[in-house]
């Protein structure tokens, strides 16, 4: 009679669940299109027996390893075997040889995929350790798993639903996001939550424009001392550049400054401008129509003397003066009025210095011509959005803080620091105020000044000198400091004397006895010795002690001396003679 053996693995069906929003997945066995069995290594293993194929099953229990074999564990990732010894032919029942192994295969996994993420085709920054994308974001997800393959990946949007992923997301809506992910083999197990936090920016800047000076009416009738500024805000990716562009002329990156208007005809303009934030997103063109009425009586303030504009901010010195003018080509002005931090409007007669006193001034202004026609500020609003007439100005009466430091060779003896040519001086400079222009510094007293840009070394005789510098700032305020450096540009005096006289001469040397012992002196003006070192006949170099002692007999010998000071000034010396 035939017997079959069969082998049956039961499975112990388990579940993972995880938060509520989670789906659930079961662990279970898996085959695949190659009929290959795979198992989850997490999940446990009995083995069943039974003589026909599908027919009652006995379970196949170990008392030897009965601890780890009811049930037991597959213990490698990947293929694993359940095997005999001996294979058995199927018609005489006697082992086969040569001897050969029964193996049944089985694919143990227990390893989750690792998914990776990506988002691409949009522009990216980091604000505030915030990540945020511009326009046309995409997201894909690609996962990878070692042994049963990747069943499905799994991802939530915004505390959505989780949904199988299967193709790539855009993300055309502005907000935060918040994407989290996980992938899941074919024997269950599940890939540990990942997830994404970014913002999407799709709104772009807004861009205003200011009008500082004269502009009359509806029709926003200006004159060449008008002064046009924009002012552009983005509340999410910060402002990259603002252009504009004057009669449908080429785009022009805006530098801060007024607009240049000098160069325009007297008639009707279009001024258009726009801001890009750093994701790309473009402001659409504003515009802004005006006529510059270069005859027509206008009022303008001019600064005579030391000025710096950073935004709505004008900085003035304490040697600056503003300058009001009224020009009127019809009936002519008949005055011009003036107040300085809302005090009494009075005439205006020259030019006039702001009061000596540091921080921010306003001055309003106003003319009147033969005709009564008066020009006057809007005074209810604020600065920024201000139309004629009132400026803005911080009187700055203080130069720069300065400060130095020497780095590299120096060396301190009492009150005098002595350098040497290779030593650099480093100058800083800070201004609070209208903040700092230049730096520049001069040398025992020249009149003539260097712009300081880096680092820089002293070319000079040895001895001592006097470096001043100066710090100015964006008003030409000035602050000056100095200090005193010894210059040591020269190395030790050296000298050298034998033990005993000199037997004679030999082509020019004098003959010393091989026993002879040579010491070597070394002197330094100015800062003292620091190391001695010497070499005999080209050997290796080494540092000098007492003496020199040694010679070969019957042989002319070079010695080199190198004599370093307290600032690594070198002097080296070559010493030859004969022994015998």
């Amino acid at each position: 009679m035939k017997y079959q053996l069969l082998i049956t693995v039961i499975l112990l069906s388990s579940s993972i669940t995880f938060a509520q929003e989670i789906p659930k997945f079961e662990q279970a066995p898996y085959r695949d299109a190659d009929n290959k069995l795979y198992w989850n290594k997490h999940q446990e293993v009995f083995i069943s027996l039974s003589t026909t194929k599908g027919g009652k099953q006995e379970n196949l229990e170990s008392e030897i390893s009965a601890d780890y074999a009811n049930p037991f564990y597959f213990d490698t990732e990947g293929i694993n075997y359940m095997r005999t010894k001996h294979a058995v032919d199927k018609t005489t029942r006697k082992i086969i040889y040569p001897m050969r192994e029964v193996l049944w295969e089985v694919y143990a996994d227990g390893l989750a995929p690792r998914t990776k993420s990506k988002l691409v085709n949009a522009k990216k920054s980091v604000i505030d350790g915030k990540i945020i994308y511009g326009g046309g974001l995409k997201f894909a997800l690609q996962s990878k798993d070692a042994v049963s393959k990747v069943k499905n990946i799994y991802y939530s949007l915004n505390a959505a639903p989780y949904t199988i992923y299967n193709k790539e997301l855009n993300f055309d809506k502005e907000g935060e996001n918040t994407i989290k992910y996980f992938a899941v083999d074919n024997v269950g197990n599940i890939e540990k939550l990942k997830q994404k936090v970014f913002s999407v920016d799709l709104t772009p800047p807004e861009t205003s424009s200011t009008i500082s000076g004269v502009k009359i009416g509806e029709q926003n009738i200006i004159s060449l001392k008008t002064k046009i500024y924009f002012t552009a805000k983005d509340l999410i990716s910060s402002v990259y550049k603002t252009y504009y562009s004057i009669d449908n002329g080429k785009d022009i990156i805006y530098n801060g400054r007024t607009i240049p208007l000098n160069l325009l005809k007297d008639g009707e303009h279009t001024l258009k401008y726009y801001s890009v934030d750093k994701l790309g997103n473009k402001e659409a063109v504003q515009t802004y129509a005006f006529y510059l009425d270069r005859t027509a009586p206008i009022t303008a303030s001019d600064v005579l003397g030391d000025r710096f504009i950073v935004g709505d901010m004008i900085y003035f010195s304490g040697r600056t003066k503003l300058k009001l003018t009224a020009v009127d080509n019809k009936s002519g002005v008949k005055d011009v009025r003036y107040s300085i931090n809302k005090s009494e409007f009075e005439d205006y007669e020259d030019p006039f210095y702001l009061p000596s006193k540091q921080g921010i001034h306003i001055v309003r202004y106003y003319a009147t011509d033969n005709t009564e026609n008066i020009t006057t500020g809007d005074e209810s609003v604020g600065f920024q959005k201000f139309t004629l007439n009132v400026d803005k100005i911080y009187v700055d009466l203080t130069g720069p803080s300065l400060n130095h430091s020497i780095y590299g060779d120096k060396f301190y003896a009492r009150d005098t620091v002595f350098i040497s040519p290779r030593t650099k001086i480093k100058l800083t400079a800070k201004d609070g105020e209208s903040g700092l222009q230049y730096i520049s510094y001069s040398l025992d007293g020249k009149q003539k000044e260097t712009e300081y840009k880096a680092p820089f070394s002293i070319n000079a005789k040895s001895g001592l000198h006097k470096v001043e510098y100066f710090g100015y700032d964006n008003v030409n305020n000035r602050n000056i400091g100095q200090f005193y450096i010894f210059m040591d540009s020269k190395g030790p005096d050296v000298n050298y004397k034998f033990s005993i006289v000199p037997s004679g001469t030999k082509d020019g040397l004098e003959i010393y006895p091989n026993y002879a012992s040579m010491f070597i002196t070394i002197q330094d003006k100015l800062t003292g010795v620091s190391k001695i070192y010497y070499s005999i006949n080209g050997a290796p170099e080494v540092r000098y002690k007492k003496y020199i002692a040694g010679f070969k007999k019957n042989t002319t010998n070079t010695i080199k001396v190198r004599a370093l000071d307290k600032l690594n000034n070198v002097t080296i010396m070559e010493i030859k003679f004969y022994t015998e």
